[in-house]
């Protein structure tokens, strides 16, 4: 039995570091898309407009690519939010007068990322508490 727990609790750990990276890596990637499109010095609502629909098509092409390893489900929903949210923080920056340079999108990208990973791992803990205690198994 303790082999199979270990063996269980080394498949959590590598789709939880699986999913870790992949969060991380969809928020720097379309944060730094919007930021690319930010550069072009275009009218603030096209590149708003431009830059969420590159980040949308950013998201969509590595959640389908990582899909047969981490899931459809279980890495579109999360990387959408993050793909939404990050990219959006380029845009706040701007609006308040801070043009970021690449690096600090980046880093801006990394930590939304980093911080929606822990709050779906929290969300889904909590989730599962509610329901083992709900619904208890013998």
């Amino acid at each position: 039995m303790t082999g199979k727990r270990s063996r269980d609790g080394l498949r959590v750990l590598q789709f939880s570091a699986g999913d870790l990276v992949f969060l991380a890596l969809v928020s720097v990637l379309t944060t730094l898309t919007m930021h690319v499109v930010h550069e072009t010095g275009w009218p603030f609502l096209v590149c708003m407009l431009v830059g969420m629909a590159a980040a949308m098509i950013v998201q969509t092409l590595l959640a389908i690519g990582v899909a047969p390893l981490l899931g459809s489900i279980e890495s579109m929903v999360p990387s959408m939010m993050i793909a939404m949210i990050a990219p959006m923080s380029v845009c706040t920056l701007h609006l308040c007068g801070w043009k970021p340079m690449a690096a600090a999108c980046a880093t801006i990208g990394a930590v939304f990322g980093v911080g929606l990973f822990v709050f779906v791992r929290g969300y889904g803990a909590a989730c599962r508490a509610a329901m083992q205690k709900r619904y208890p198994q013998g």
